[in-house]
């Protein structure tokens, strides 16, 4: 049928250089930007899961931060416990030497005493002077009942699995129970000998239980680096473009657009032909 108003021919033509153009829209802006998803349209579900997706793994990455804090914690905590450990070894000397009645005077017990004095006021003076991010370690911050604890957010999301407590228990020179000795006779060293003994035992138990803080979040940040990539992956075969996929589909519709726009023109031309009919 030979018609001029409706050129069908044309319109399927257009249609169809429509609908390839707008391909190229879309695989342009994924080649662009080298994501398969630009507009909620072009997976509305996928871009749902990809942002929940994209959720979990910001707060998989801050918690991350939040247990590499904590052992940066854990470690201020031990170098300064090692430092009061250094600091009772020498009072060990000291009350040693004091306990050697056959060769020291008086007056040398007198020295002696004053550089053990010293020392247990340095003690006493770093449990009140170390600090993290201004928190008190080992007196004040983290002090509840000797035994001071607060929370540590080692996960994603709310809940009492993504959360730990941290402890680093009072250590100053009333809990280490050597502020009321002194090297003023041999019976007083004897008795130092043995409290700053104790001393020493009761520091490397709080090292080791702070040592042991520190391998469980290694343990946690090991897991959580494993969640973060495995969810990373997830939701890049979700939200990434393919890039291989994406070219040879750009050029498949280059093709079509140059075809159609050919075709179109064919189709225009199509009514001209009623013209030979008038001849």
């Amino acid at each position: 049928m030979s018609v001029i108003n409706t050129n069908v021919s044309g319109l399927i033509g257009l249609n169809n250089l429509r609908l390839t153009n707008l391909g190229l829209r879309t695989s342009l802006a994924r080649l662009s930007s080298g994501l398969r998803i630009n507009w909620a349209a072009d997976d509305p579900s996928g871009l749902a899961i990809a942002k929940g997706m994209e959720a979990q793994i910001g707060g998989i990455r801050t918690a991350v931060q939040n247990g590499e804090d904590g052992i940066n914690l854990i470690h201020t905590a031990d170098g300064a416990l090692e430092e009061t450990q250094d600091i009772l070894m020498r009072m060990r000397d000291l009350a040693v030497r004091a306990a050697n009645q056959a060769t020291l005077t008086t007056d040398d017990l007198d020295r002696l005493n004053d550089e053990f004095q010293t020392l247990v006021s340095e003690i006493t003076r770093k449990s009140l002077a170390v600090t993290f991010n201004t928190k008190y370690l080992f007196s004040g911050g983290f002090d509840t009942n000797y035994a001071g604890t607060q929370v540590l957010q080692i996960g994603p999301d709310n809940g009492t699995n993504f959360r730990i407590s941290v402890q680093i228990s009072r250590v100053d020179g009333a809990t280490l129970g050597v502020t009321d000795d002194n090297l003023l006779s041999v019976g007083a060293a004897q008795a130092a000998i043995s409290a700053v003994n104790d001393a020493i035992n009761r520091v490397s138990d709080v090292r080791a239980y702070l040592g042991i803080q520190e391998r469980r979040l290694n343990h946690i940040i090991n897991d959580l680096k494993a969640e973060d990539i495995n969810i990373s992956a997830a939701k890049s075969r979700i939200y990434d473009a393919d890039m291989a996929v994406e070219i040879s589909e750009f050029t498949r519709l280059q093709i079509l657009q140059q075809t159609g726009t050919a075709i179109l023109a064919q189709a225009n031309a199509q009514p001209q032909s009623v013209l030979q009919l008038l001849r």
